[in-house]
């Protein structure tokens, strides 16, 4: 029902019941973002000039017998091929806001604008590591199971094996999935029981260390396939990235009367070690 009429009838006409505007603002939906925690950055600090970094590895080498008067041939474990980060994502996020609108307003419009433009870098970040995942493990050209599939116990357990039968280190790693695959996981009960683990609730995308040991996270970037998603078991060490620039920044532009709030990021992303994460498919991409 419309509310009737006010008397006397012309107190809203000429303005005098005020329109009052909130000073809250109803924030934009955005996803977790969680990808760029789960790959190895330690060399960020080294990366002070140039487009290319370049990760030295070592190989296992195999112990031999003594044969006593005889000299024992060297090993090299030295003998792999670097890892190679280029980097080349260079991505801005920036936002004008006027100095009329900035006095007038009591929006919180600065403070949103900075909130909103590091998101963007970030989510544009976490993007460029989840396009790694399916070139993982070896699987250069699909990943393990059907596409389209639910995740179940037996699947992880199979995952599990192989990093286990690598010789993947078993510190810091990660199972990234999709909503579909997180869905799946909350119906197994070994994965949500307190008597097993401590997931629960989903907080900042991370749920929690998993009774297998790796920590599973949640996002919504992962690269879509024909029917799920390509998501990943891995270990840190799998992909490598560093960045050059990662800041957000105020300017005033007094000329134009605005101030300029960005965020900027110059980085890059690479496979560093293939046995060290297995790509699997999602039900629902």
């Amino acid at each position: 029902m419309g509310l009737s009429s006010r008397t006397p009838s012309t107190a809203d006409t000429y303005k005098f019941i005020p329109e009052i505007y909130s000073a809250k603002i109803e924030s934009a939906v955005k996803d977790e973002l969680v990808a760029w925690g789960c790959i190895n950055s330690s060399w960020q600090s080294e990366l002070n000039k140039g487009d290319t970094l370049y990760i030295p590895k070592s190989n296992v080498v195999t112990a031999t017998e003594v044969v006593v008067g005889t000299k024992g041939a060297s090993l090299n474990p030295f003998n792999t091929s670097q890892a190679t980060i280029s980097i080349d994502q260079w991505y801005e996020a920036p936002v004008d806001i006027d100095y009329m609108t900035k006095k007038q307003t009591q929006a919180a419009m600065e403070a949103e604008s900075i909130e909103i433009a590091k998101f963007a870098i970030m989510e544009r970040i976490d993007t460029t590591v989840c396009t790694l995942f399916s070139s993982l493990g070896g699987y250069s050209t699909s990943a393990y199971g059907t596409d389209g599939q639910s995740l179940t116990d037996d699947l992880l357990l199979a995952l599990l094996q192989t990093l286990n039968e690598a010789n993947v280190p078993k510190n810091d790693r990660f199972a990234v999935l999709d909503p579909s695959a997180v869905i799946d996981l909350l119906k197994i009960d070994k994965f949500i029981s307190a008597n097993y683990t401590n997931i629960g609730s989903v907080k900042n995308g991370n749920l929690g260390n998993s009774v297998y040991g790796f920590n599973v996270r949640e996002t919504n970037n992962l690269v879509a396939a024909t029917t799920g998603a390509y998501a990943v078991l891995m270990q840190k060490r799998a992909i490598g990235g560093a960045a050059q620039i990662m800041n957000s920044w105020r300017k005033e532009f007094e000329e134009l009367h605005q101030t300029r709030y960005q965020s900027e990021a110059l980085w890059g992303v690479a496979e560093v070690n293939d046995a060290f994460g297995i790509p699997f498919f999602t039900r629902h991409a």
